[in-house]
């Protein structure tokens, strides 16, 4: 599997497209749009509104999702926004702040 890494010591802001897997371990600003899978990491913090296939939050992100797939948010993961997707997976110890809404 193809998968690009933005590591923790990096800073990034700006739009992010990509149709592959992108895992985020530093700091992200802006907005991103994808058809494939975004991995936030435990290093990861994102401020962006994103448009993607599956996401996999094991960070902190602020903003709102747009999924087509699904959206998981691990132990120890942070979001605040509103989600829209087909599958949620909320594993004991996130915390969510937010709507959600499952058509």
């Amino acid at each position: 599997m193809k998968e690009t890494v933005i590591s923790k010591d990096i800073r990034f802001k700006g739009t992010l497209k990509f149709d592959h897997t992108v895992r985020i371990e530093g700091k992200f600003q802006g907005t991103i749009s994808s058809t494939g899978n975004l991995i936030i990491g435990q290093t990861g913090e994102v401020n962006a509104d994103i448009k993607t296939n599956n996401l996999d939050l094991y960070g902190k992100l602020i903003g709102n999702i747009i999924s087509t797939g699904k959206i998981s948010l691990k132990s120890n993961s942070y979001l605040r926004g509103d989600i829209q997707c087909s599958i949620l997976e909320v594993e004991a110890g996130s915390k969510f702040i937010g709507n959600c809404n499952m058509e």
